[in-house]
């Protein structure tokens, strides 16, 4: 563990860590929300005839978007890491893994209260990010704080939804892929430079 410096500016260092790699992230964000997004056009194009196919395009979505998460809290610096990050890389992961190797039948309830308990845990690890930075006087949270009420609707909507079929999981996957991938393009839009 790190021993807090009073001295020490941790304000000016996230802001230079995040001016120094904010290019590398925006690109990682636009790539994988563009998978996302073509996963879940494709999950919801394509429900029955290529289900095998579109599971496994679902399953390495939702893999990407845990690898996401381990990659942004990697990137956060010591203060301002949150290890919601962590816990949320690992579910999306451990999902991934059981749409590749679960049968349809078994998944299709599990998976989607799966999908809903992730969405509130990447909706409230954004609103607690959001909210930090607003204490720390970082300007332009209003996309994060927009992303994760977004998250956290959309998990109560697949609480909500009968789940009866494979159809079913097959939108709701391509609902969950679709928004998340465009959460990842409002928060990459709303990526800039930092200045105070």
């Amino acid at each position: 563990m790190r021993w807090f410096d009073s001295d020490f500016d941790y304000v000016q260092e996230l802001i230079d860590t995040w001016n120094k790699n904010r290019r590398k992230v925006r690109t990682a964000y636009f790539v994988i929300a563009a998978v996302l997004i073509i996963a879940g056009i494709l999950t919801a194009v394509f429900p029955i005839s290529i289900f095998a196919v579109i599971q496994y395009l679902a399953a390495i979505a939702v893999i990407a978007v845990g690898i996401y998460h381990f990659i942004t809290f990697s990137s956060m610096t010591y203060y301002f890491k949150d290890y919601m990050l962590l816990l949320s890389g690992i579910l999306n992961v451990l999902m991934g893994v059981m749409l590749f190797i679960m049968p349809v039948t078994l998944t299709v309830q599990v998976t989607t209260l799966l999908l809903a308990f992730l969405l509130i845990f990447n909706g409230v690890e954004k609103l607690s990010l959001a909210s930090r930075l607003r204490y720390f006087r970082i300007p332009r949270t209003g996309s994060l704080t927009f992303s994760g009420i977004l998250n956290i609707v959309l998990a109560v909507i697949f609480m909500l939804l009968p789940f009866v079929s494979a159809l079913a999981l097959n939108y709701i996957l391509a609902a969950y892929l679709v928004l998340t991938g465009a959460a990842l393009l409002i928060e990459a839009a709303g990526m800039h430079k930092i200045t105070l």
